[in-house]
């Protein structure tokens, strides 16, 4: 399990420099853009080509193709001539998409940002930028079809570090925007573009290095290519439940002048240890348990799971006191900045304080739906993730009367706790699952450290510790030494 450690570690450490790019990214983004109109058109513009990535690409076709590569790894004819022809429709479909959406883009952005219609110059503005990034779609697209079978071959360093591309390209195209006095929006459009052209040929150039003989050909509809599509069809609500609700979220938030930027610096914020922790995890879960079940191997199966749930909570639960204790000096010292004023800094600290406590649900649900397609099960996800959809819809529309914005964060996270338990019932009831007892109480040993950790943080917080840079980095210092300390004192009395 050594092994499986690893990897985690070296997925999460790598997705942890793409997301420090990251934020340096959105520091500028709020000094240049603020929180307001010019960020809600570019948040919105760009929302759009990442749900059908996440939907289509980095979703549905890496849980369907992953497991189904996986069986014929080893047979390098069968696996080129099926992974070949499952880029190619890819491609196919892909440019289908964009080119119908070009043309349909102004009922796109109607669908997506109905509250933008009240602003005639912002709803024209964000159709013209939609049309720009969703030429990214397309690359950034077989950039995920590249990854997946390099992660299938256990290789995740190179393609792990791939958003650092884009958020290279992003940091250089707002700087240009800022010093150069050009359209800031456009420029960043195209950084955007830019940056998915050269991560699809990164990608590409490994592969061909690696002689995987991956090639475009003329596709066709092959038993295993229809076995994939009917597999991938489930798989785009199932992986993209999170990523429809913000989008759902966004929706109802467009009413509310600021709030679709609010809720996603929020969710950039959650979404840094998620991606650190959960979907890390579940990157290497899917390729590792799709080669137990391959060998029948279940015992190997639980104590993967077990050493994930183990390794999730480890780092989600102070990650989690973290974002309640400090999220107001956080959000002030990162982004506070320029265009960015102090009513932001609260309501985007009001979702955090929310949106954090989906955390562990997301982090740990990355386990239970990769079981899951990996026993090829595709359908249990998306019951799954419908219900949580649902709820987490009906729960924002219901609320946003009462608490604006933040009901979309309410929604969220509800939804998610509605989607783990789900997952975790099925896979139990399968006998796909075990928890082993001294999971249990490992994880109970987490949980106390973290809440007195917590303490620890809300006294250096009250007494102003934290009040500027210096002072709330040496304050995540100390606690985060005294919670490592401290478990592994305390760990090696666990049996």
């Amino acid at each position: 399990m050594s092994s499986l450690s690893n990897s985690f570690m070296k997925v999460g450490a790598l997705t942890g420099i793409s997301r420090i790019f990251g934020f340096i990214r959105d520091m500028l983004i709020a000094n240049v853009l603020g929180a307001g109109r010019l960020s809600d058109i570019f948040f919105m513009a760009f929302k759009i080509p990442n749900l059908f990535r996440n939907l289509l690409a980095e979703g549905a076709l890496q849980v369907a193709f992953v497991p189904m590569f996986t069986e014929h790894r080893d047979d390098k004819k069968t696996s080129t001539e099926f992974s070949s022809n499952a880029f190619s429709w890819l491609m196919c479909l892909l440019l289908f998409i964009t080119l119908a959406a070009e043309i349909a883009m102004p009922f796109i952005i109607m669908l997506f940002a109905p509250g933008f219609a009240s602003d005639p110059e912002k709803l024209e503005m964000t159709i013209w930028l939609s049309r720009i990034m969703f030429l990214y779609l397309f690359f950034i697209s077989g950039t995920a079809f590249l990854t997946c079978i390099l992660n299938a071959f256990s290789e995740f360093a190179l393609t792990t570090a791939m958003p650092i591309v884009l958020n290279t390209f992003m940091i250089i195209g707002l700087l240009i925007a800022k010093h150069s006095g050009y359209d800031q929006l456009n420029i960043l459009s195209w950084a955007v573009v830019l940056s998915g052209i050269v991560q699809m040929g990164i990608l590409f150039y490994r592969i061909k290095k690696r002689k995987m003989g991956l090639h475009i050909i003329r596709p066709k509809l092959t038993p295993r290519i229809k076995t994939l599509f009917k597999r991938m069809i489930p798989g785009f609500i199932g992986t993209g439940a999170y990523h429809i609700n913000i989008l759902a979220g966004s929706m109802i938030a467009s009413f509310q002048d600021g709030a679709v930027s609010w809720l996603y610096y929020a969710d950039r914020m959650v979404q840094l240890p998620f991606a650190m922790i959960g979907l890390a995890a579940g990157t290497v879960l899917l390729t590792s348990i799709s080669s137990s079940m391959c060998r029948g191997d279940m015992n190997d199966v639980y104590d993967q799971q077990n050493s994930s749930i183990k390794h999730i909570l480890f780092w989600t639960l102070p990650a989690l006191v973290g974002l309640l204790i400090l999220t107001i000096p956080i959000i002030k010292l990162l982004f506070e900045h320029g265009a960015f004023d102090h009513t932001s800094t609260i309501n985007t600290s009001n979702a955090i304080f929310i949106l954090a406590f989906v955390l562990p649900a997301m982090s740990l649900s990355q386990i239970f739906s990769n079981t899951l397609y990996a026993s090829q099960d595709t359908k249990t996800p998306v019951h799954t993730s419908v219900t949580s959809l649902l709820i987490g819809i009906v729960l924002s529309a219901a609320l946003f009367p009462i608490f604006g914005f933040l009901s979309v964060a309410v929604g969220t996270m509800v939804g998610g706790w509605v989607k783990l338990l789900t997952l975790i019932y099925h896979c139990y009831k399968r006998k796909l699952f075990k928890l082993f007892p001294r999971t249990i109480r490992t994880c109970s040993l987490f949980t106390i450290i973290a809440i007195t950790m917590g303490f620890m943080l809300a006294f250096a917080n009250k007494f102003g510790l934290t009040s500027n840079l210096f002072g709330l980095f040496g304050t995540i210092a100390v606690a985060g030494l005294f919670y490592l300390g401290t478990n592994k004192l305390l760990l090696k009395f666990i049996k």
